[in-house]
């Protein structure tokens, strides 16, 4: 009984067994199988992912705002730009080691917000109507959008707060899961070795790039202060 209740604590509606989340995960599927075919169309892409690409640019803006990044432009209007097209974009002036990462990687606080919204919805336990599908349709924006683009990436990966991120992470799953155990015959005779490295970055200006976006952003270097 115990151990039922902690787990309806923690996955919510996803521990009774009932078949309605997995329904709602086939709708957001086929959601988001439609917002990767209306990329064919600039228009069907623009007015379909609207919302995602709001809330993606919205996110970069938000973080670079909280760690002094100084965004300077911010706009969802889609726009043709050479063979394909931007959804959106966000232009920030003190791009710097320490907040590039989290600007760049900033979109992917959707996700969390998307899971969120979803046990709320589940735990209503919802009729399938015209309101549900509404709610399916922001839920697959909102992960749609969640994705980082290769400009994003980028970006983030000039910080070293990211790969000293990263080397933490690697050390500490080592650590748990891969370090062999040891004979404690044979204890005193080996000693356990890591090392760690982290790149250095420049801060640059750059304009961000939309979910998903066909054109590559410009990356403008310029002459900053580290």
């Amino acid at each position: 009984m115990q151990h039922a209740t902690m787990a309806s604590r923690i996955w919510g509606p996803w521990a009774g067994g009932s078949a309605l989340p997995y329904v709602y995960l086939a709708a957001m599927a086929l959601m988001l199988w439609l917002l990767n075919q209306a990329r064919r169309s600039f228009w069907l892409c623009a007015l379909l992912a609207w919302p995602g690409t709001v809330c993606h640019e919205a996110c970069h803006w938000l973080v670079g705002r909280l760690l002094n990044g100084q965004p300077v432009h911010f706009t969802v209007l889609p726009r043709r730009e050479g063979r394909g097209f931007v959804l959106g974009s966000v232009a920030l002036r003190n791009l710097r080691w320490y907040n590039a990462f989290f600007v760049g990687l900033a979109p992917l606080i959707l996700l969390p917000l998307a899971y969120g919204l979803l046990l709320w919805r589940l735990g209503r336990q919802p009729a399938f109507g015209w309101a549900e599908a509404c709610i399916v349709f922001l839920l697959a924006n909102l992960v749609f959008a969640s994705v980082p683009s290769w400009q994003d990436l980028r970006v983030a990966a000039r910080s070293p707060v990211g790969w000293l991120l990263l080397a933490g992470a690697l050390g500490w799953g080592w650590m748990r899961y891969g370090a062999p155990a040891l004979d404690p015959s044979h204890s005193k005779h080996s000693t356990p070795k890591e090392t760690s490295r982290a790149p250095g970055a420049n801060g640059q200006r750059i304009t961000a790039d939309p979910p998903f976006s066909f054109a590559p952003i410009r990356v403008i270097r310029g002459s900053l202060p580290s």
